[in-house]
């Protein structure tokens, strides 16, 4: 009965139009009307955004260097809107945000003004990668570079409260599935060797390994041919098999424990997790359940 639900709009896939949607007053007065239209129709709980990503390209999307200050106006917009049904309803509605875990994605929004407009912001701190094409963990939660640098979850939370955003609305993500990659040696077993890109057209050693939590625990994790280590600077898991040269980086109950544990000491808003089919046993949900809690 507790369960609230809001409608998400946008995606990697479905970001396409939000440059053109949000570019004029009139276009985003209309998005937000229609936004809000959807929340009034069933009954939600409020409007989450997913624009991956203003100002950049994403999946061969339209952008624009006015996507900015239009990513800021878009929410001032939905916030009107939502207040109108409020006033209508008496019910408080939530206005949320994906965003990218990135500098790049702060230095393309104005994340203070932002802020101040949404009650949650997700940072999606999973699909990372090493860097300058190596193999490197996809959902860590401390960067784990020899220079102390790199994509993580604490990277993120640290640039995002220092472009203005408060540590209490700040939620980081649990990634309930694993990516596999094909590394170009066995050495530190994959971890920061060159990652072998696939050739169209011709099988990949890595192309279906991967998958959700609860496949990876059940068939995966210790079992044909693949290996499991931690890696203490990064604090998580990861698979290597190394007749294969086959790396997985996944979060596990170890690393999906110390992840809460860090938003508690941190006091942050919570975790989010992408997503919920990959883990149908329940076992990551079931340690943020009780570490959270």
């Amino acid at each position: 009965p507790d369960l609230q639900i809001l409608i998400s709009i946008g995606g990697w896939t479905w970001s396409k139009n939000f440059s053109d949607a949000v570019l004029t007053p009139t276009s985003r007065a209309l998005f937000a009307k229609t936004s809000v239209d959807i929340v009034r129709q069933h009954k939600l709980n409020g409007v989450d955004i997913d624009w991956e990503y203003p100002g950049q390209l994403g999946d061969n999307n339209k952008f624009r260097p006015e996507d900015k200050g239009n990513f800021t106006l878009m929410f001032i917009e939905l916030r009107k809107e939502l207040d109108k049904l409020s006033a209508e309803t008496g019910e408080k509605y939530l206005l949320t945000a994906a965003l990218g875990a990135s500098k790049k994605f702060i230095a393309n929004t104005e994340m203070d003004k932002v802020a101040k407009l949404l009650d949650y912001l997700f940072l999606m701190t999973y699909d990372f990668g090493g860097p300058n094409g190596t193999v490197g963990h996809h959902t860590n939660l401390y960067s784990y570079g020899p220079d102390g640098t790199g994509s993580s979850a604490d990277q993120a939370i640290r640039d995002f409260i220092a472009a203005g955003v408060p540590a209490n609305k700040l939620g980081i993500g649990v990634a309930f599935y694993g990516k596999a990659v094909d590394a170009a040696s066995t050495e530190n077993n994959g971890l920061g060797q060159q990652r072998v890109r696939p050739v169209a057209g011709t099988p990949s050693p890595s192309a279906g390994q991967a998958g959700g939590y609860s496949k990876l625990k059940e068939s995966v994790i210790n079992q044909n041919g693949y290996t499991r280590y931690w890696d203490k600077n990064a604090q998580a898991p990861y698979l290597f098999n190394s007749a294969k040269k086959v790396f997985i980086t996944y979060d596990d109950e170890k690393s999906t424990k110390l992840k809460a544990k860090y938003v508690k000491k941190h006091k942050l808003a919570g975790v989010f997790f992408w997503e919920y089919f990959s883990d149908p046993k329940e076992h990551l949900l079931n340690v943020l359940d009780k570490t959270l809690n």
